[in-house]
């Protein structure tokens, strides 16, 4: 990708700034960082049970004389709000990071990670020296640690804020539908960021959202899941040949196997600025293997498809609409039902945004170089809540770590100890750039620039 160019005007912080930056990023401690992250791994947090992760991180925070509260959403499930100085003028950051993993430890979730996981999926985690090594350990903990150890270094270092730094840890963030372990049917989907805002915790002037990719983003995708439903007809394997056979196993197979050529031209008709929807087919369900002899009448299976900002869920919808009319046409056996269970849109933060050249201003502080946009993604986070909100929003996450981790393909399990210490850096630069400042000052030129040296 070509580094973006980076304007003059804000390439350099005030003399102040620079050393209120240099001493809070004297106060962090690495091995505090690693021992926070292990610790947190080390406390399951399923979407919707996470109220215990943010009870202990509570209490590490208000252990070090810093204003952290807890708000619970039901008796399981919680926020994390913590507050970094009392500044009434001055600009309010908001940090958000989930609390929640995707999967659970233990049998429940066996059908996606298997009957023996992966370390990066099990608990109690494992240190190997930078690396920590368990479920969540990088996605979210990691990136929960270093927004709470940033929050730590600016406290520590009494840098005088003329605003305030608002980190909040988010329950009930991952994309995940109503499960067996709450009782509410909306405990996934970014349902704490909605919570938090809803119920008058945050009303920053700019956010951050902590999630994988070290670039600064601030186009992100929505997403539409659909349930399929493909009607055939019961069948017994020792009369198939006797009558009418019509499997909906097969059938949905060979819908499915259309759908995954597709997604990529999918991709390719949606893809624009910092996005590249993907869609997938997430989940199959049919019969039973108790009754093995038998073909079931349905076969169910369910797609996510990721939506740009310049869409809408309706668009989306009419186009897989028209791919399954194909499929109907294909297959006049069966019949073919859609539901669309879940959506929200994709959004967009402009790229001139104070939070989003800030972000990009700390990151080349940080790097020694120009910005360099990452490759367009399809990953979710709770910006897309925060901008509905009203708050202008940017993502960053963790660099990529100089040492690879020990596994091959999809992980969110592995904590790279210096990678979290360059993203702390980076976070401290941002919050020490944006909560020094009146609110006006967002839209002005830096001291820098003004001749404050």
């Amino acid at each position: 990708m070509t580094p973006d160019a980076i304007d003059p005007d804000i390439t350099k912080l005030s003399g102040w700034q620079r050393e209120w930056v240099k001493a809070a990023r004297a106060e962090v401690d690495e091995e505090e960082l690693a021992l926070l992250c292990q610790a947190a791994t080390d406390i399951p947090s399923p979407t919707g049970c996470e109220r215990e992760l943010a009870e202990y991180f509570r209490d590490v925070m208000t252990s070090a004389g810093i204003d952290s509260r807890v708000q619970a959403i039901d008796e399981r499930q919680a926020n994390l709000v913590t507050r970094v100085g009392t500044g009434r003028t001055g600009a309010q950051l908001l940090l958000l990071a989930p609390l929640d993993t995707a999967f659970a430890p233990g049998p429940e979730d066996a059908p996606w990670l298997g009957e023996r996981p992966r370390a990066d999926f099990t608990l109690p985690a494992q240190r190997y020296g930078d690396k920590v090594v368990g479920l969540g350990a990088e996605n979210p903990k990691a990136f929960a640690s270093c927004a709470l150890a940033a929050a730590l270094a600016v406290h520590r270092s009494g840098v005088p804020l003329d605003g305030q730094l608002v980190v909040a840890l988010v329950g009930g963030s991952m994309p995940v539908l109503a499960g067996e372990l709450s009782s509410r049917r909306n405990s996934g989907m970014g349902v704490g960021t909605q919570f938090l805002l809803d119920h008058g915790q945050c009303s920053s002037d700019l956010a951050i959202v902590l999630k994988p990719g070290y670039s600064v983003v601030h186009e992100e995708v929505g997403f539409v899941i659909f349930r399929v439903v493909v009607h055939g007809s019961v069948g017994y394997t020792g009369s198939r040949h006797k009558g009418h056979y019509t499997n909906a196993i097969l059938a949905g197979a060979r819908m499915i196997g259309r759908l995954e050529s597709w997604f990529a031209e999918y991709t390719a008709r949606n893809s624009s600025g910092q996005v590249a929807p993907q869609g997938a087919v997430t989940a199959i369900r049919a019969g039973d293997g108790t009754k093995p002899a038998f073909n079931p009448a349905t076969c169910e299976f369910w797609v996510d498809l990721r939506v740009n900002p310049r869409t809408t869920v309706n668009d989306v919808a009419g186009q897989f609409e028209a791919i399954v009319a194909e499929l109907r046409a294909a297959e006049p056996a069966v019949g073919i039902e859609v539901e669309l269970v879940a959506g929200q849109a994709g959004s967009a933060t402009p790229a001139d945004s104070p939070v989003v050249t800030r972000l990009v201003r700390a990151w080349e502080e940080v790097e020694g170089r120009p910005h360099v946009p990452g490759k367009p993604g399809s990953g979710l986070s709770d910006g897309g809540v925060l901008r509905r909100h009203g708050i202008p929003t940017a993502r960053i996450g963790l660099p990529m770590p100089a040492e690879p981790g020990p596994f091959e393909g999809f992980s969110m399990g592995v904590a790279d100890l210096p990678a979290m210490r360059r993203l702390v850096d980076l976070l401290v630069g941002v919050v020490v750039d944006v909560t020094t400042r009146q609110r006006a000052e967002l839209r002005e030129p830096p001291a820098s620039s003004r001749g404050d040296n």
